[in-house]
């Protein structure tokens, strides 16, 4: 049975066991007669070279692939050189990435068998079937078959409501990963409920259930004190509503006694609900305390435009609730950040760029990941009469691994949505452009505070600001920002075309490649005095005075993590740091004419672009790029 989940190359080897692939084999084999029957050989669930996966197999009668945007191109290689060795093979595909239709069996005649939705009750009477005389599979809810040369056939569709499966993690079913892998890092999906009350046009997560249905507390615990006895370091937790409930307060408490006891896990990553925020802030303050966050809390709104989401049917908090959870977290000192997803249909460039801005004026000031609207085959958004009402356009290209050397055998590929009704494939370019360029600019903190200062003080809203960024860099063809500018552009417009991407790599940052968001900041960074000599005229040309650009361009500078810069005191006339402080928290107040002395000395601190590349810009999701160790006195 296959997963394929690899997900950290060069160097560094980790997976996640194959939870999906594992739920199927054990309620399978707690039927006596596939007991006897059959006889399981193991799980393919990282990455093999697929020659010798099917050099490795021995006479297989049935192999299960389980699906995802992260490995469906490789199991379809893979499967074609199995059915190729083994013709009389069973190939099934199930999973996510299984399109609702019998179009896989079409398009690919080395599989067999298609399981729709969860797969455990499908695959179990698949393989029941398989020990009969007479097979008649007409009956089997779920699933795609053949039914002659070229005739396929789709029998009913049943939503299960059943969620007593028995446990591979507790049934031993990963013990021999372990025994078998003693060097690779192993970390673990935790699922502790099913299914998603909201049916979000672009998700995949409410196709098979609208009612969330929970597994047994005592499960998950058991579950808990196996992963950790096992050592294992990350949990994903795979819920969509994490927090709906009153015992994930439990769950959490559990989860943080195991850390206590046994130093495992030590981080999570969770997807919270929307609608039970107090819980959730509980949970976030929880997990903060004990260092057990990955990221932070996550307050999304994937777009802030009301025909964006009628058109997908979601709902979002109101602003004014997102400032008060902003404040709330801030004052606990939990990190947060916000999603929005571009391309959506009913966005255009210009409402694009406002929730970004909306979201800016709320407080978001440590991040904002924006994601590409992916077009996934079980969402409501992927089905004909979908695309045709709002003229989704998509672009099929292969999935890029950034941050790794390791040239992968197979490629993934993932289809964007580039346009739509409302949205221009030109607008989608600039939509990506503005995202990369505000994020490395605000959020890695180029000019994060040259930004509030405008907003607050000069009364631009924050699109405008960094339209007015974008406009420099595309008017001066000398400018530094230009050179990142002409990059994304030819980027983005490779993807819009269908043609080859690569991700940007430079050997002074590693050997390693780069997402364009990063590497806008990289190529800013690197030449950060040429960039701010040359944001002076902008900012000038925006009503701030001489004297104050001057200050607040080295308070700016000054805050900044760099390499080769550390242990070193500058002195202002103004309390920029009373001021910033105050504006972040939602609580701006005047800027006050009052000397300080800002002292920067990082206790962790590198002096080379490579350790500073990896340590600020790739790991540094929590605002690293700005010097975490200063003091301020007046003077």
């Amino acid at each position: 049975m296959q997963a394929s989940n690899t997900y950290v190359g060069r160097g560094f080897k980790a997976a996640y066991l194959p939870y999906a692939v594992g739920l199927l084999a054990a309620y399978a084999f707690e039927d006596e007669k596939i007991k006897s029957e059959y006889c399981f050989k193991r799980f393919i669930f990282t990455r093999e070279i697929t020659d010798e996966a099917v050099q490795s197999l021995e006479n297989p009668g049935v192999i299960g692939f389980s699906n995802y945007i992260w490995n469906t191109q490789y199991n379809l290689v893979l499967a074609e050189k199995i059915k190729k060795a083994y013709p009389d093979c069973v190939i099934i595909f199930g999973g996510h990435n299984v399109p609702p239709d019998n179009s896989f069996l079409e398009k690919y005649p080395f599989i067999d068998y298609l399981v729709h939705g969860e797969g455990e009750e499908a695959f179990k009477a698949l393989l029941l079937e398989f020990c009969k005389e007479e097979k008649d599979f007409s009956a089997i809810s779920n699933i795609s078959y053949r039914s002659g040369e070229n005739e396929f056939r789709k029998t009913q569709t049943e939503i299960l409501c059943r969620l007593d499966y028995p446990s591979p993690h507790l049934n031993g079913w990963f013990d021999s990963i372990f025994e078998e892998n003693p060097d690779m890092q192993l970390d673990a999906i935790l699922e502790t409920s099913r299914g998603c009350p909201r049916s979000c046009a672009y998700c995949d997560w409410g196709c098979n259930s609208s009612k969330i249905r929970f597994f047994p507390t005592e499960r998950i615990f058991a579950e808990i004190d196996w992963m950790s006895d096992h050592g294992v370091k990350f949990i994903w937790g795979a819920d969509s509503n994490f927090g709906a409930a009153e015992r994930d307060m439990d769950i959490v408490d559990y989860l943080i006694d195991k850390r206590e006891k046994t130093g495992c896990p030590e981080r999570l990553r969770i997807n919270y609900a929307m609608d039970k925020p107090q819980r959730v802030f509980e949970i976030s303050c929880k997990l903060e305390r004990f260092g057990m966050s990955k990221e932070g809390a996550t307050l999304s709104f994937q777009s802030l435009d009301p025909t964006v989401l009628e058109n997908i049917g979601r709902r979002n908090m109101s602003m004014d609730k997102f400032s008060e959870l902003l404040k709330l977290y801030t004052e606990a000192g939990i990190t947060t950040y916000s999603e929005i997803i571009a391309g959506l249909p009913g966005e255009t460039y210009e409402s694009f760029c406002r929730g970004i801005g909306k979201l800016l004026e709320a407080g978001q000031h440590r991040l904002i990941t924006v994601y590409n609207c992916e077009l996934l085959p079980n969402s409501p958004m992927a089905q004909p009469e979908y695309m045709k009402k709002h003229g989704i356009r998509t672009a099929e290209i292969e999935a890029l691994v950034a941050h790794s050397a390791v040239d992968e055998e197979v490629k993934e590929k993932t289809i964007y949505v580039i346009g739509s009704n409302s949205l221009s494939t030109e607008d989608w370019i600039a939509c990506n452009v503005f995202t990369c360029v505000e994020e490395s600019l605000h959020h890695n903190g180029i000019m994060k505070y040259l930004a509030i200062y405008l907003h607050y003080e000069k009364g631009y809203s924050y699109e405008d600001i960094y339209n007015m960024v974008i406009r420099y860099a595309k008017k001066n063809s000398d400018s530094v920002l230009r050179t990142a500018y002409d990059y994304l552009y030819s980027y983005y417009k490779a993807i819009s075309q269908e043609k080859p991407i690569e991700l940007w790599s430079n050997p002074i940052f590693g050997d390693v490649t780069w997402v364009p968001k990063k590497v806008t900041h990289l190529m800013t960074i690197t030449r950060i005095d040429e960039f701010y000599w040359e944001i002076k005229e902008p900012l000038r040309y925006l009503g701030i005075e001489n004297e104050i650009i001057e200050e607040l361009i080295r308070y700016q500078k000054t805050v900044l993590k760099l390499p080769y810069k550390n242990n070193f005191s500058k002195e202002f006339e103004y309390d920029w740091n009373k001021y910033f402080k105050n504006a972040i928290s939602g609580n701006a107040g005047p800027l006050e004419k009052k000397k300080i002395r800002i002292s920067v000395n990082n206790k962790v601190h590198r002096n080379n672009w490579k350790d500073y590349a990896l340590e600020a810009v790739w790991f540094g999701v929590n605002g690293i790029t700005i010097n975490p160790d200063m003091t301020v006195e007046y003077i």
